[in-house]
């Protein structure tokens, strides 16, 4: 059997190279997502006051942002902005 490393499974499943705290988030997110107030395109989803209920279950500011930053890396998570919100789609 063959040992691979973690950046071969990571290539598998991005989920593989994603710290606690990222993946913890990205759970996080996909409840946002089910909640979705934009019928046309169901695959995108804001989260309003989202610094504000994340940290109710534990996220800083710096977690939210660096989670954020490594599930983009990842290729985990789109952003754009429209009328000043962020929209989020997580793959």
């Amino acid at each position: 059997m063959q040992n691979h490393s973690r950046e071969y499974y990571s290539k598998v499943n991005p989920l593989v190279g994603l710290s606690e705290k990222t993946l913890r988030l990205y759970c996080a997110l996909e409840v946002f997502q089910t909640k979705t107030d934009s019928r046309e395109q169901s695959e995108w989803f804001r989260t309003p006051n989202r610094d504000k209920l994340l940290s109710k279950i534990g996220f800083s500011k710096s977690d939210i942002d660096s989670g954020i930053s490594e599930l983009i890396a990842a290729n985990l998570l789109m952003i754009k902005n429209r009328n000043s919100d962020q929209w989020y789609c997580l793959k």
